[in-house]
């Protein structure tokens, strides 16, 4: 067994939290702008049904599309049906999407306490993802009559409802571009305060590093550490980034900051114990991963290390056992933080893996 097992596509889950004040502007699309049409979708909905965007042709269409476990996406969801459940039989039809299949259990619960009627489609493979060009989540695309993207709203602030009914209005042809500027300057966007403005940093890092863009991710997230030095998870974000470019150095910067705050903080000692693995430092990293483990809801990435370090010694057997049990908490498919394998000499032998490539999407 080598370290390039078929275990190393595994990770630890962490949900993208995004903060950025509400806009109301189609550039919020990268791959669509106002006026252009939207292009078709065809997806699997979570009752079994299949959401064809052909058989919409007539209605607004308006598309939110959301990121599981995320408290701005959750309120888009729930607010989105109030607007459209108001139209009073207007021809406006509601998708929510996400490309979080594997939190189906998360999306039915939440419908379920939040009576969420509304259809929800899987983009499994983000496809349609790629062909709008989202930048954040929540995204709220309101397409016309025509199939023209109308506009779009990033995230979610407390004029959401507001912003959300009146390009619903002007997609349907009740207001025009005059009345609806009218209608959105009556309040105020919400104004960004520095944790807010932080996350929002944090987010573009997250959709950068999924990207293959890491170098501009990691700047995105100091950035953010600027406006706010005390964010810890951008501090930990930035020490994975860390672990995967090989800086070792600066990982341990961010992961002993943190650990010096919270002692017992989990994904601190989690991704210290990744770090003191790709130095070779196997009895520490063992250590460490193994409190992590303790504390550790979704131990899947300690499992991991565990198994390689177990690998590594000639224990098979345990190295399986860890992987089982890695297997078991599976979420998504990519692999974890710096898994490279120590290098003889962590200053100057560098792990052979390549760096993640960039996922271009069509």
């Amino acid at each position: 067994m080598s370290s390039q097992n078929p275990m190393s596509r595994i990770i630890a889950a962490a949900m993208l939290s995004v903060s950025l004040t509400l806009a109301a502007s189609a550039d919020d699309l990268r791959n669509v702008k106002r006026g252009e049409m939207v292009p078709a979708c065809k997806l699997a909905a979570i009752d079994g049904s299949v959401i064809d965007s052909d058989a919409l042709k007539g209605s607004v269409i308006v598309y939110v599309c959301l990121s599981a476990e995320q408290k701005r996406s959750e309120l888009a969801a729930i607010d989105s049906q109030a607007v459209v459940a108001a139209m009073n039989g207007e021809p406006v039809k509601l998708v929510h999407l996400t490309a979080d299949v594997v939190q189906r259990a998360y999306f039915e619960k939440l419908r379920s306490e939040k009576n969420i009627s509304a259809s929800l489609a899987f983009d499994a493979d983000r496809e349609f993802y790629g062909k709008l060009g989202l930048i954040a989540f929540p995204t709220t695309v309101i397409v016309n009559k025509d199939g023209k993207l109308d506009n779009a709203i990033s995230l979610h602030g407390n004029d959401y409802k507001t912003l959300l009914d009146a390009h619903i209005r002007h997609a349907l042809g009740k207001i025009d571009d005059k009345q609806l500027k009218e209608m959105l300057s009556v309040k105020p966007a919400e104004k960004s305060s520095p944790k807010t403005a932080a996350s929002a940093h944090r987010s573009l890092a997250r959709l950068m590093r999924e990207k293959g863009q890491l170098d501009q991710a990691k700047a995105e997230l100091k950035k953010g550490l600027e406006i706010n030095n005390d964010d810890r998870e951008a501090m930990l974000d930035l020490a994975e980034l860390s672990i995967i470019t090989k800086d070792y150095d600066g990982a341990d910067a961010m992961t002993d900051k943190v650990l010096a705050i919270q002692s017992d903080h989990r994904r601190a000692k989690q991704i210290k114990g990744a770090t003191l693995f790709n130095r070779g430092k196997l009895d520490e990293a063992e250590k460490l991963l193994t409190e992590a483990l303790d504390l550790n809801p979704s131990p899947e990435l300690c499992h991991y290390y565990l198994g390689e370090i177990c690998e590594q010694r000639g224990q098979k057997d345990q190295a399986l056992t860890h992987y089982r049990e890695a297997l078991k908490h599976f979420v998504h498919d990519k692999p974890p933080a710096g898994v490279t394998g120590p290098a003889e000499n962590p200053a100057e032998k560098p792990s052979e893996k390549p760096a993640e490539k960039p996922v271009e999407k069509k």
